[in-house]
């Protein structure tokens, strides 16, 4: 019994409770790998093409003025890995093939406004201040 990774993906969503925003992302590997079209059932995928599929995404990425396209093959590979997983469980496919290593990737999330310089150059003026009017704590205002 042959399966498309369009209909898996599609057992895979309604058999999992998932957010809107995940659904979404779900769809949009799903799109990108049919659009992508190497047109291989779920039981030949093999490590060569998902490198491929991924190679592909973050090029189409870096085509479109992405500012991130590693993240964005990075997305793709986890979307698909979920999918391919779930899908070895409910035993659709035999195995589940390996994947290739991540992307780099330039890594935002809980980065700070300002530098450890401006940090340091702001702890040290505010250290010095005379206490407040009002200033009740035992600690300085820069403590």
């Amino acid at each position: 019994m042959s399966n498309s990774v369009e209909a898996i993906a599609a057992k895979y969503l309604t058999a999992k409770k998932l957010s809107g925003g995940t659904r979404k992302e779900y769809k949009s590997t799903v799109t990108k790998w049919t659009t992508w079209g190497n047109g291989v059932d779920v039981e030949q995928i093999n490590r060569s093409h998902i490198r491929d599929f991924l190679d592909w995404v973050h090029h189409q990425a870096e085509a479109n003025g992405g500012s991130n396209p590693g993240r964005t093959a990075n997305k793709a590979r986890e979307n698909l890995r979920a999918i391919l997983a779930w899908a070895w469980e409910q035993e659709f496919l035999a195995k589940l093939p390996p994947f290739p290593k991540s992307k780099p990737q330039r890594d935002v999330a809980g980065r700070h406004y300002l530098t450890k310089p401006d940090l340091n150059g702001l702890y040290f003026a505010t250290y010095q201040l005379p206490r407040l009017r009002g200033w009740r704590q035992p600690y300085t205002v820069g403590y």
